[in-house]
């Protein structure tokens, strides 16, 4: 499961009746709903061949268009709530929210420790053979 498709998980159990876009919509947005999009990355290298990634993230919220302020403002304040962890993944970090055009955005990161895989074969038979010499021979 990709980290946008958790966040779309999330997203559904906090607000189950909004639906969750992914792509833009040729015939727009329907109201109220979420969008969610991926702005950004960075890996920083740690001892061991260990990467730190911190992965950018971002939630467009339009809202209800016959209350469009109080719907945001509540919106708000239940994902200052509720939207903190990736279950069983991942924290939320640097949560960030601002209008835009008439819309709630929460800008944030999440933040993975990866480690390199190793797939070269490792040895799966060892064939031993042993043979025995006898050392104390004496020559007459």
């Amino acid at each position: 499961m990709t980290i946008i498709e958790r966040i779309g998980q999330l997203l559904t159990t906090i607000a189950p009746a909004l639906p969750v876009y992914r792509e833009n919509q040729s015939g727009g947005f329907k109201e109220p709903s979420f969008y969610v999009s991926t702005i950004g990355g960075r890996s920083e290298p740690e001892l061991f061949g260990r990467q730190k990634r911190t992965h950018g993230y971002q939630v467009v919220y339009f809202p209800n268009l016959k209350k469009p302020n109080a719907d945001m403002e509540r919106m708000e304040q239940l994902l200052l709530n509720q939207f903190l962890t990736l279950p069983d993944f991942a924290h939320i970090r640097d949560r960030d929210f601002n209008r835009v055009d008439g819309t709630l955005t929460l800008d944030f990161n999440v933040v993975l420790w990866a480690a390199p895989v190793d797939n070269t074969p490792k040895q799966q038979k060892m064939k031993q053979i042993e043979r025995v010499t006898n050392s104390d021979r004496s020559e007459n």
